[in-house]
């Protein structure tokens, strides 16, 4: 499977070639594809088709915005077709704040430029990395073909995946898996949701909860959060009898490291996978990237694969909920 990675157009002046190729390299060293034009290939009035197409293709734009870059035409011409470019993210960074009091008005009220000094170079070339992978969130297929992925900053809120939906859509089977799952345990609608769905129409609930410590004890935090969620967890469980009982079941690794999953209906043509690829919980760790594979949609092999990953998580070594509250 390819793994997609951020494509960086590097947009700049030929005077400050040799700088911006030094910063290519370190993007290069945190896994961010950089396109840089080495065969000065702009002629004419009009942007090249293929610097046109070098910015179409990539996620993130990155100017380096000096007083030479101002005064090119053909600097000036890829900033502003990239800000017209409504797929790709544009991140503009001044060497100076007295070059940013030259940037035209426009341009000031559109986009947030950066400043990329030497004193500040180390945190502008980690945010830029961190922009680099950001800018791939929006909704897209990051394999191609059978075996592609939508993957996006907020599909819980695109219609059809948010979380309202997803129980709707649930006819057999639904597992969380995650972190204490705290954005589902701690909302009071959510959790009556979940119970409903055991009771009114037997649909079988799993809640893997762990935490990312996996080489140091857990902290101080995180404990407090898993013993919330088995209350929660408690709460709901008191609600149900008889064979409802049987139908919600729930796994407590303390500290261990863990994928991020919610699926609904694994068994079945209509199956539903959303997790956190371990690449954005290390660049995004804000703002992680959320991906689904639809099995109506996607490769049954892809979501096989990952669900096979999320199973591990209910081993043997999982605690109780009794176990955690006492």
């Amino acid at each position: 499977m390819t793994v997609l990675r951020p494509q960086v157009f590097m947009s700049y002046s030929r005077r400050d070639e040799e700088y911006v190729r030094g910063l290519r390299g370190d993007l290069l060293s945190a896994g961010v594809e950089c396109w840089i034009d080495t065969a000065n290939i702009q002629a004419g009035d009009r942007l090249n088709p293929a610097i046109e197409e070098a910015i179409s293709r990539s996620s993130l734009m990155f100017a380096y915005v000096t007083k030479s870059y101002l005064r090119s035409r053909w600097c000036m011409k890829e900033l502003r077709h990239a800000l017209a470019s409504p797929q790709v993210t544009v991140a503009p960074y001044a060497d100076s704040p007295e070059t940013l009091t030259e940037v035209p008005d426009d341009l000031i009220d559109e986009i947030a430029f950066g400043v990329l000094t030497p004193e500040v170079r180390t945190r502008a070339l980690v945010e830029l990395a961190g922009r680099a992978w950001a800018s791939l969130q929006t909704v897209r297929r990051v394999v191609p073909a059978a075996n592609h992925i939508l993957a996006g900053p907020a599909i819980f809120d695109s219609a059809g995946y948010s979380r309202s939906d997803l129980m709707r859509r649930a006819r057999k089977e639904l597992i969380l898996a995650g972190p204490n799952l705290r954005s589902w345990l701690s909302d009071r609608e959510c959790k009556r949701d979940l119970v409903a769905l055991v009771k009114q129409r037997r649909v079988r609930v799993t809640l893997i909860l762990t935490t990312y410590e996996c080489l140091r004890p857990i902290a101080a935090e995180g404990a407090v959060h898993l013993r919330e969620s088995a209350k929660d967890i408690r709460s709901m469980l008191a609600e149900l009898d008889g064979e409802e009982r049987d139908l919600m079941s729930a796994h407590f690794h303390v500290g261990a490291a863990t994928l991020s999953a919610v699926i609904i209906d694994p068994a079945t043509p209509e199956g539903i996978l959303f997790f956190s690829p371990r690449w954005a919980i290390q660049f995004l760790p804000q703002d992680r990237m959320t991906c689904v594979i639809d099995k109506s949609v996607n490769s049954a092999d892809l979501f096989k694969a990952v669900y096979n990953g999320v199973l591990l998580m209910t081993q043997g070594d999982a605690k109780s909920v009794e176990e955690m509250l006492t």
